[in-house]
């Protein structure tokens, strides 16, 4: 009878427990880092009535044992070390564990973990737990930023670090010089100029008297066309072939005729017309044409009817003039002459040089006056000196001045005095194929440091060596630094724009700079590598058409202080500082247990170690056990309410079952003393 009662009130006092332990969960449902925690039951020691008994050979068989419990106890209350979600805080300082492992905080005589990573800065600048004040432990770093291996201590954030200055020992040059950078000086070309055609001129270079150029290419073929005393020629036909002059045509074509039986002489006449003259027969619409030349055939038509001892002639045929061709008479490019007089006339020669009009010169103009010594006259009006005025292969005079825009040529103007002449003119109408310009300079500068930390500019230039592909380059200090040696020498590119040769003047290898001036103390002279790319590669400076962003970079900084620090993933906390550089300060240290369920809970979410949770193994995060950090973020309470609530309601069952069984018996007992009235 009393087993019942006392099992009961064990039953009350284990879910009393597991009521406790719930309550508790929910309760920190919003604890940073919290880990829930669970009861388990064990069944108390059993009241043995009757033994149990092995079977009897050929006898009974066995029975079983008959026992009663005597009710229950808690058999454990374990932590449940699942990991949280995150939370993010945007607080650099605020870390969240992903993966097994605590933070280490220690208050100056013992140590304590945790998995709640709400940190900050106390007055005196060392990495605590706002809440509580203990201080998170892990290793300082060198004054050079190197983490080593020592004991854990308290996390310092010096706020007036320092990084010492780092003196330059390297500026890499980079971007594209271009190779169009030598000065170029005006050039100017006239219309094409044209006289009466001669037997050999090229064939393919003619023009007519009009419509321009015969527009004849090597491998037209000829067509002969025309009637003899009423009969059809034989299809006749000859083919343009390199270098063929106008002699050589009319020879063929000759020849073809006489094999045709056809007799007829073809010479060039002196105005450059060909002259047609049957030597036996009348002949009827003799000509000579070309599939698709419309300028061809239309100047080498010939009268409709031509008889021996007359013949006929085509229209005059035009050629390129060349120098010894004379003015008077030459055509401008459409084959209209230029009218001037045969007798004696007067030319004005202008222009401007370097945007100034020169003064017009005048030139006497007459018979045997020529094309080239209209030429030597442009030549001396425009003050050319480095190269002749010419006269192309295609009877244009081509006028090239002096480098440089200083000496700029424009508004060629030939005019004849006093007298308006449209054609003249317009002959002499010069285009400009080629722009003057400057010689180029390209320059480039960055900063470098010495080693007390002061910051010197220094610039570099090139200037291209004309016509090649070869650069000047020179180093320049702004202050009063002096350089010492390797301030100025030579660089080659190849046709492919890559560097073959890069060259100091003196034969140095490097760029020597005294940082302060001569005569006074100060930091070390700087030696400065000069990296200007790969030989042979497309790295550093290219020499390429076009303009390019040039830029140069040098290594070392001058001092910083710190200015602000962020933690990264595996707890290094890395200083910003105000030389754009950033140095390791220290890092948090990680700690893991082989029974991380043996450790004892303590005050304010932290953890103690236990005999039977092992000793503390002290580690960093990101090292391969499977431990990073959250910067900026907490780690949430592991808590699954929806799963303690179910596990209230069965513990609050559990309890009021056990009640019941207590209120049972004591029914019970009271029948018993009723027995007795």
């Amino acid at each position: 009878m009393f087993k019942s009662l006392y099992s009961g009130v064990s039953g009350l006092a284990a879910n009393l427990t597991n009521l406790d332990v719930i309550g508790n969960n929910i309760a920190n449902s919003n604890t940073t880092g919290f880990k829930s925690g669970r009861v388990t039951f064990n069944e108390m020691l059993t009241q043995t009535i009757k033994s149990a008994s092995r079977p009897v050979a050929g006898g009974l068989g066995g029975s079983n044992p008959q026992q009663i419990g005597l009710g229950t106890s808690v058999g454990s209350i374990d932590t449940n070390f699942a990991q949280g979600n995150f939370q993010t805080t945007g607080k650099n300082t605020d870390l969240a564990i992903q993966g097994p492992g605590f933070f280490v905080l220690s208050d100056g005589q013992s140590r304590v973990y945790t998995r709640a990573g709400i940190f900050g800065l106390d007055s005196e600048n060392v990495l605590v737990n706002p809440s509580t004040g203990l201080r998170v432990q892990g290793v300082m770093a060198d004054s050079s930023g190197v983490i080593g291996t020592g004991p854990m201590t308290d996390i310092f954030i010096d706020p007036g670090l320092v990084v010492p200055a780092a003196p330059s020992t390297q500026i890499s040059l980079m971007g594209n010089l271009d190779s169009d950078s030598d000065a170029k000086g005006t050039v100017m070309e006239s219309p094409a100029f044209l006289v009466a055609a001669e037997g050999g001129d090229l064939l393919t270079d003619m023009s007519g008297e009009t419509l321009g150029g015969l527009g004849l290419s090597v491998g037209d073929t000829i067509n002969i066309n025309g009637r003899q005393a009423g009969a059809e020629i034989n299809a006749l036909s000859i083919t343009v072939t390199e270098g063929m002059d106008l002699d050589t045509m009319l020879a063929e074509v000759q020849t073809s005729l006489s094999n045709a039986g056809v007799a007829m002489n073809l010479s060039v006449a002196a105005d450059g017309s060909i002259l047609a003259l049957p030597t036996s027969g009348t002949i009827d619409g003799f000509s000579l044409t070309v599939v698709g030349k419309t300028q061809f055939n239309t100047n080498l038509g010939f009268p409709s009817s031509m008889v021996p001892g007359t013949g006929g002639s085509s229209s005059q045929l035009r050629a390129y003039a060349q120098s010894d061709d004379l003015l008077s008479e030459m055509f401008d490019a459409s084959g209209v002459s230029l009218g001037l007089d045969t007798g004696a006339t007067s030319l004005d020669v202008s222009g401007s040089i370097g945007g100034t009009q020169t003064t017009v010169t005048p030139m006497v103009v007459d018979a045997t006056t020529t094309l080239g010594e209209l030429a030597m006259e442009i030549q001396y009006s425009l003050n050319v000196d480095s190269q002749p005025v010419e006269i192309n292969e295609s009877g244009q005079i081509v006028v090239r001045g002096e480098v440089g825009t200083a000496t700029a040529i424009g508004d060629i103007s030939i005019s004849e005095t006093g007298v308006i002449n449209s054609a003249l003119e317009t002959a002499f109408d010069f285009a400009q194929t080629q722009q003057a310009s400057d010689k180029k300079t390209f320059s480039m500068a960055t900063s470098v440091f010495d080693s007390l930390g002061d910051e010197h500019t220094v610039s570099f230039s090139f200037e291209k060596v004309p016509g090649q592909n070869e650069w000047i380059w020179q180093a320049n200090t702004e202050g009063s630094e002096t350089i010492l040696s390797g301030g100025s020498g030579r660089m080659r590119f190849s046709d492919t724009g890559t560097v073959s040769a890069f060259t100091f003047d003196d034969g140095s290898s490097s760029l020597s700079i005294q940082p302060q001036p001569t005569g006074t103390e100060g930091a070390a002279n700087l030696d400065l590598i000069v990296d200007f790319g790969e030989i042979g590669a497309l790295t550093g400076l290219t020499q390429f058409e076009g303009t390019g962003n040039l830029k140069s970079i040098a290594d070392g900084y001058g001092t910083g202080s710190l200015v602000d620090f962020n933690i990264d993933q595996s707890g290094t906390i890395t200083g910003i500082f105000s030389n754009d550089t950033a140095q390791a300060i220290a890092r948090i240290g990680m700690a893991s247990f082989s029974n991380a369920d043996g450790l004892t809970r303590d005050a304010n979410n932290t953890y103690r170690r236990s005999g039977n949770s092992g000793q503390a193994i002290e580690m960093f995060a990101g090292e391969g056990n499977g431990i990073s950090l959250v910067p900026g973020a907490l780690e949430t309470s592991n808590v699954d309410l929806a799963k303690e609530f179910t596990n209230l309601v069965v513990a609050q069952r559990a309890f009021q079952a056990n009640s019941r069984v207590i209120t049972t018996a004591d029914q019970v007992m009271q029948e018993l003393v009723n027995l007795v009235r």
